[in-house]
């Protein structure tokens, strides 16, 4: 029997949303109006932004619900 093969396998599904989160500093960082090195710190815990913070975490969950 002849299967026919799967064209979205879990490895290209997780190259995808890998894809989908670079550049997320930068889009936070334009959404705030500062600089995505910053927005890096924040990710990082270098310094301590309770809004950075928050932009961080809800580009992630978008990213997430366009991922399924």
């Amino acid at each position: 029997m002849k299967r026919s093969k799967p064209t979205h396998t879990n490895g290209n599904h997780l190259l995808h949303i890998h894809k989908l989160h670079l550049g997320l500093y930068a889009r936070v960082a334009g959404k705030l109006g500062i600089s995505p090195s910053y927005v890096s710190l924040v990710a990082n815990g270098v310094r301590s932004s309770e809004k950075v913070h928050e932009a961080i975490l809800k580009e992630i969950a978008r990213i997430h619900a366009a991922a399924k």
